[in-house]
């Protein structure tokens, strides 16, 4: 299918960049030989078809390109959408899995979708809220990297609950023993967090969500927060191994004393390209079966 897509977008004139992982599929596209000529458009030259066709590091696709198509799930686009530090590219998923909250366009609606990009209609782009996460260590940053869905801090394989203290612009909010904590974005609400008990959270709304995982106090309750808050969790009790994760794609291993400092990304936004035939309680219905009795 990406052999196939990349194909339609040099038909209308456009040069594809494929990442490393994809490049039997960069292949397969100069095997396939010339697409046919569209209207006003100059037909490509076999000679000129490998130069039309580039393979480079995924990290350099959001320099490279002005539109991304991701392929998969929603793990294969986190890995994308976290690669947005210096500039925002509209994200365009494609669905290969099954849940899909991020990868919105389904396989059948994938052409149309992107032959209507292609002739230069605007694509309806979803804003979504990116986090800034950074960790220090004796006031030394160790980490420091963009977030969409959430950032969680959390016990290793042994059964042992960690402490931490929270705060939120500078101000206390309470300490906690439980398996961990996460911090997500409105877009995150649907995933490590509700799963936890967050709630599900609308993805334009401006906010935070402050889940605890499995905490040893009854009174311990997820928090929605203003998303101009600072959060700082520190990590003041680890009888064992601790990570701070973000979005499932990388760990960090924590030190007792650690902190953690959660907020918005200032910079841009996240620029996802969202479903023409679906809303997003659309999606909760399909992906979540929201609302519907047995």
């Amino acid at each position: 299918m990406a052999a196939s897509l990349a194909h339609f977008a040099l038909s209308c004139g456009y040069e594809v960049v494929f990442a490393e992982e994809s490049a039997n599929a960069a292949h397969s596209v100069i095997q396939m030989g010339p697409p046919q000529k569209r209207r006003g458009v100059a037909r490509v030259e076999a000679t000129k078809l490998p130069k039309m066709v580039h393979t480079v590091a995924k990290p350099k696709l959001v320099d490279l390109t002005d539109l991304i198509i991701v392929l998969g799930g929603d793990g294969t686009y986190l890995s994308i959408a976290r690669l947005m530090r210096g500039r925002s590219v509209p994200v365009m998923g494609i669905n290969m899995g099954q849940l899909g909250f991020l990868t919105e366009i389904k396989r059948s609606e994938a052409v149309e979708v992107l032959s209507k990009i292609m002739a230069g209609k605007a694509p309806i782009i979803s804003e979504r809220a990116l986090l800034e996460v950074t960790l220090e260590r004796k006031k030394k940053v160790i980490f420091r990297g963009p977030v969409v869905n959430d950032a969680v801090v959390s016990k290793g394989a042994i059964a042992r609950i960690i402490g931490m203290q929270v705060a939120v612009n500078g101000k206390w909010v309470h300490d906690i023993r439980a398996d961990g904590i996460i911090i997500s974005t409105p877009t995150g609400s649907t995933a490590y967090s509700l799963a936890a008990g967050g709630p599900i959270v609308e993805p334009k709304l401006d906010a935070l969500i402050l889940t605890p995982i499995c905490p040893h106090a009854l009174t311990q309750r997820p928090l929605v927060l203003s998303d101009t808050s600072i959060i700082q969790i520190c990590l003041n009790d680890r009888p064992g191994h601790v990570l701070l994760t973000l979005d499932g794609q990388d760990a960090v291993d924590m030190k007792e004393g650690d902190i953690v400092t959660v907020r918005r990304f200032k910079k841009h936004s996240l620029q996802l390209v969202a479903s023409p035939t679906r809303d997003y309680f659309s999606l909760l219905r399909e992906k979540l079966k929201f609302g519907i009795r047995d």
